[in-house]
Formats: structure tokens, sequence, C-alpha cells
């Protein structure tokens, strides 16, 4: 298994997609939409809202990478509704294109590493809500369930059927 994640106590958020590495040089590696391809502002988290029938607010909510700190605070008024999805890029200016709730992490950076990482999401609280945990086994490609929000962590080209190597916002297919 190459990543996991630890149920939330309100299961109705899933972490769906973690973009490590982002894709070769070009528009192909340029994860965000914003027409520059960057290693850093190209990582991209991916959590999705798992409930058919009410949202989730993340105001106050932190992303923490596990013994490094806190690189993104969810602003107030964060709310993801039922079924849909917030993406965490680590910086640039993401096309408006990207369905679903999109913020750049607060401290310019996801700082996810290559080589294996993990990270969590702590509510306003200091209580940890979400944990993922990777060993950078997959390169170049977002980690992805298959299938979506349900299944095992895979990379992203096998999910996809497609060969597409991320999908921000949207289901590994689509």
């Amino acid at each position: 298994k190459r990543a996991s994640s630890v149920p939330s106590p309100s299961p109705s958020s899933v972490i769906g997609t973690v973009t490590v590495r982002v894709a070769p040089p070009g528009a192909a590696g340029d994860a965000n939409g914003d027409g520059t391809r960057s290693a850093t502002e190209d990582e991209f988290v991916e959590i999705y809202n798992t409930s058919p029938s009410s949202g989730v607010d993340l105001s106050g909510y932190e992303y923490e990478d596990v013994g490094v700190g806190i690189r993104h605070v969810f602003p107030p008024g964060t709310t993801v509704g039922p079924e849909q999805s917030i993406v965490v890029f680590g910086g640039g200016a993401p096309a408006p294109a990207i369905p679903g709730v999109v913020q750049t992490a607060s401290t310019g950076t996801l700082a996810l590493n290559n080589g294996g990482d993990s990270f969590r999401i702590v509510d306003a609280a200091g209580t940890e809500v979400l944990r993922f945990s990777y060993d950078g086994s997959t390169e170049e490609e977002s980690l992805t369930r298959d299938p979506d929000f349900t299944g095992p962590f895979v990379a992203h080209s096998l999910a996809a059927g497609d060969g597409a190597l991320f999908s921000p916002g949207r289901t590994a297919g689509g």
C-alpha cells in the first residue's frame, strides 16, 4: 500500500488526490492551470466532502506537514458543499476552470517531500481530523483513489484510463 489516511471523526471528508511530484516540464506539468509549470506551486492536495446532503465548514482548520509545521490555514468562510472538493495548491494563480473550492497555501508552499511524507488536517480546536502518508514511490503524477474517493491510492495514470497525470477537483477519468 502506497498511502493511507486515518478516518475523520466526522466521516464526511476524505483525501481524494495528492500530487507530490509534478509532471514533466511545460503544459503537461501545469496542474494549477496558470500557464507555468512549477515544482512547488503545482503540488496540490484535494479533500473531498463525501456527504450527499451537508457542507463542511473548514474555517480555521490547518493543513500541517507532520514534523515540520503549518503550511495552510483555511480562511473564514471556507465551506465545501455536499459531494464537492477543495483543492489546495502550493502556489501560483490557479485557473478559474478548476472545479470546487480552490485555494493556494497561506504560507506560500505545501512543501510535499518527494521521498515520502505525512501531513494532517486539524480543526480549529487542534483535533486531528485527517492524516495522510505516502512513501514517494509514485513519480511525476498524482496519487488518487481508484475508484474515486473510496478505493485505495494508485498512480493517477492507472486510474484515469486516459493516461492523465492529475485532475485537481475532478474525478480521475474526467
